[in-house]
């Protein structure tokens, strides 16, 4: 009998409802970034550091902070640290590449990072990938290349520049997520959350003070979007899908992104009036494509291994 992708405690539709809202959550991201005036920097830092605290006021009611006397905790609070410093890079380089390039660009862009995932996996944690995943990661390069030769083919430095950040963005999100598989293990998700955030926030406040920016930014204007970015995007964004890793294989919660440059795309399009090239649109599907080919390889993979396991009298 083939074992369940969900946790026994976790119902179906509790999974999809979970899913839908950390995609629609995460898709306001790039609206929320592209709102504010302050230097992309700024808000990262005002966006980690409300996302820390929340997760940790949400953790101090449920109790969770008992944990940090755990073995999980002291033994791995360097590698936390680690991964938040790879969270900072990660929204440093893409918050500015939507400064430089289309929200459609960009998203679909740090949105390969699955593709990075898997590269990353195969060097790092002896994960070895089959064909058709290898074919995937080709054809999802090929698209990203064609979308960035867009921008250089027309000269457009800025945009070129945006699409390598935004490239960027995705290794780091891959660094984040394999970080995260291998060391937030035992730990309830609010404490690992509002660590990794804490020291997002702190690494992020080390790259602004050099650079000049003040980040003492209370325009209420401003002050509402920070804490906009931190519930909508980090707490029921981030978090959620930190949560559903526990609940369901990570390539399920991986699939997730393919939604959202099109949320994003879609609410640049409504309220910027940013509607995608005909190139860039060639570029968002053929990445996507290789995304879902690598994703759905994947999924065969770890179906097979469960049935493998699932099936020792030969039945």
């Amino acid at each position: 009998m083939q074992k369940s992708l969900i946790d026994e405690s976790t119902s179906k539709l509790q999974v999809v409802l979970l899913l839908v809202l950390s995609v629609s959550m995460v898709s306001s991201a790039s609206i929320l970034i592209l709102l504010s005036t302050s230097p992309a920097l700024v808000v990262v830092f005002w966006r980690t550091l409300y996302g820390a605290l929340f997760m940790a006021i949400i953790g101090i009611i449920r109790r969770d902070y008992s944990s940090l006397r755990q073995s999980e905790v002291k033994k791995n609070w360097y590698w936390l640290i680690i991964i938040g410093i790879v969270l900072s890079f990660h929204f440093s380089t893409w918050f500015q590449s939507l400064r430089m390039t289309t929200v459609a660009a960009s998203v679909v862009l740090v949105d390969s990072s699955p593709i990075f995932t898997a590269i990353l996996s195969t060097l790092i944690l002896g994960e070895s990938l089959r064909r058709r995943s290898w074919i995937g990661i080709l054809v999802a390069v090929g698209g990203a290349i064609f979308l960035a030769w867009g921008d250089f083919g027309g000269t457009n430095v800025t945009a070129l520049t945006g699409d390598l950040l935004a490239l960027s963005g995705a290794l780091f999100l891959a660094l984040y997520f394999i970080g995260g598989r291998k060391f937030a293990k035992g730990m309830p998700i609010t404490v690992y959350t509002s660590i990794v955030y804490l020291f997002a926030a702190i690494t992020t406040l080390f790259l602004c003070i050099p650079l000049g920016y003040d980040v003492l930014v209370f325009e209420p204007l401003e002050v509402a979007i920070f804490i906009a970015l931190a519930i909508f995007p980090t707490v029921l964004g981030h978090s959620v899908n930190n949560y559903l890793l526990t609940k369901i294989p990570a390539y399920v919660v991986s699939s997730a992104v393919l939604g959202e440059p099109i949320g994003a795309t879609l609410l640049a399009a409504l309220i910027f009036y940013q509607f995608p090239t005909s190139i860039t649109l060639i570029g968002f599907v053929v990445i996507l494509l290789g995304v879902a080919v690598v994703l759905s390889d994947i999924a065969i993979k770890g179906r097979s291994k469960s049935l493998s396991l699932n099936d020792t009298d030969g039945s």
